[in-house]
Formats: C-alpha cells, structure tokens, sequence
C-alpha cells in the first residue's frame, strides 16, 4: 500500500465541510456570516459548501480555525 496524499487532503475537506454544515445548521448561521469572519469569498465558499470545489490551504485554515472558535 501506497502513502497519497492528495486522498488524505480530499477526506480533510470531506470533514471540514461537514463541521461547516453542522455548524450552519445547529446554529442558524448563514455563509454571509461566515464569509466575513473568515475573509473567504462568499461565492467560493457557496461552492465549497454544495461540494463544487475544494478549498485552498489558507481558506481551509481560517475555516477550521473559525469553527474551532466556535466549538465545531
């Protein structure tokens, strides 16, 4: 068996957008919102959100550091 990494990555970014849809649902917060605290583009993380795209490091560090903040 093989080390790839990129699997790795795509099954961080599987969590992560879980905890973001948990987080929205549980708390009734909107992507506007979120969008503002983090600095991600709105459109971007729309897509994010509808499993469209993948986010970048840094996008995928604010986010996980936003949620964390939050208990998520």
């Amino acid at each position: 068996m093989f080390y790839n990494k990129e699997s790795e990555g795509d099954m961080s970014q599987e969590v992560l957008r879980d905890r973001l849809l948990k987080f929205i649902y549980v708390e009734g917060v909107n992507q506007k919102h979120i969008s503002k605290q983090t600095r991600i583009n709105e459109g971007l993380l729309s897509r994010y959100k509808n499993e469209k795209c993948n986010l970048g490091m840094f996008d995928r560090e604010s986010l996980d550091a936003y949620l964390v903040s939050k208990g998520y």
